[in-house]
């Protein structure tokens, strides 16, 4: 049996969506014992070819997971990004290399139509239809547009959105999906440690340092907490994009004399430590936003959210999207202002008692979303559809 992997550029990109191809691929070994599986994806320029061990090593290394060399393949397909025409002449390869496969899945974001015995979509949050991307054009164009949307909906024999949050949208904008092909998902989350020492008086940010995180709000509600100031220290970890940088220096500047730290740029093990010993884990994508007209500005699930819980923090995030999902009562707070954001952070700051017992059902309920519990739920959704 031959499985393809769709993952746009994971030769040269290191992020969620590519960690959860590589899991994905990790747990496919598991589940098609003798199955070959390649992934596919561009290569730009020669150089960057890597033969199949090292592809697995470089993944593997950069994801953290354990993936054999056995039966795992690179499929690199030469590509260019100068042209439309260029990238018409990528799209039609990939799909056409599709052909060779018994089972694909589409891992990235897009509108591929790929072609293999049976075809499975990964939703990490729907796209427009064409037809909506290009309303402004002839009428032509739109109806042939319609034509290739329709296409698209029918072609995958499962959709599986990342959440619920997710999978309502993909209904709203997709209608034309059956909904005995959408099946939620949940990503597979590397569990972190729990520290073996006494936890720090921390409250902890794993973000990209962009705008879009709201980082401004949250320094704001740390610096209007006296309580919080005097006990706490806030520490905000994350990367920062170049077109980001200006942003960055002004989030540096605004915390300037408090007890806030910013960790730049740091590797996974930095992160875990941090992780393991902060108390409190926070988490504000979506503030100010109405998630019906913007749902892009939420986040659609909450890995690092996840990954705070398995190390035993606990979270007190906003109340939107996908972190409605993971967070429930018994093991965190999840805030609407910013003035209950304060109040339930102090709320477990002051009651060791409580915090502890939020700490405990955090690691139990992060276990929902390990990779046991991913390979266990994809088991299911693929026997259930005929494709295991």
């Amino acid at each position: 049996m031959k499985i393809g992997l769709y993952i746009c550029d994971i030769l040269y990109n290191t992020g969620g969506t590519e960690a959860y191809t590589a899991r994905l691929c990790q747990a496919l070994q598991g589940l098609f014992g003798g199955a070959e599986i390649y992934f596919v994806t561009e290569c730009y320029d020669k150089a960057d070819s890597l033969s199949d061990e090292a592809f697995v090593d470089s993944v593997n290394a950069r994801f953290g997971t354990e993936i054999s060399k056995a039966n795992v393949h690179a499929r690199l397909v030469s590509a260019s990004q100068s042209s439309w025409l260029s990238r018409l002449v990528l799209r039609k390869k990939l799909e056409c290399n599709s052909r060779f496969f018994d089972l694909f899945f589409y891992c990235s974001r897009g509108h591929y139509i790929f072609k293999a015995k049976k075809n499975v979509c990964i939703i990490h949050f729907p796209m427009e239809r064409l037809e909506t991307i290009k309303k402004s054009c002839c009428l032509p164009t739109r109806l042939r547009l319609g034509l290739k949307s329709r296409k698209y909906a029918r072609q995958y024999d499962i959709f599986l959105p990342n959440s619920e949050f997710t999978k309502s949208f993909l209904t709203k904008i997709w209608y034309d999906i059956d909904s005995d092909r959408k099946f939620v998902l949940y990503p597979p989350v590397k569990e972190i440690s729990v520290f073996s020492g006494q936890k720090k008086n921390q409250i902890f940010i794993c973000s990209r340092i962009e705008k879009s995180k709201n980082l401004e709000v949250l320094l704001d509600a740390f610096k209007s907490s006296d309580f919080l100031r005097k006990n706490y220290k806030l520490v905000i970890a994350g990367g920062v994009p170049e077109c980001q940088k200006k942003y960055s220096q002004e989030i540096m500047s605004r915390a300037a004399g408090e007890n806030i730290e910013f960790v730049l740029n740091a590797p996974f093990s930095k992160i875990s430590e941090l992780y393991g010993e902060s108390k409190i884990f926070w988490h504000s994508k979506g503030f100010s936003v109405d998630e019906e007209k913007n749902p892009f500005l939420c986040e659609h699930f909450g890995i690092s959210t996840v990954e705070a819980m398995s190390a035993g923090c606990v979270p007190v995030v906003i109340n939107k999207g996908g972190q409605k999902e993971i967070v429930d009562d018994s093991c965190g707070f999840k805030w609407n202002t910013v003035s209950e954001l304060v109040m339930y952070t102090e709320t477990v700051a002051k009651d060791e008692t409580l915090r502890e017992r939020l700490k405990d059902a955090a690691i139990e309920r992060s276990r929902s979303f390990n990779m046991g519990s991913f390979r266990g739920n994809l088991e299911k959704i693929l026997r259930g559809k005929g494709l295991l």
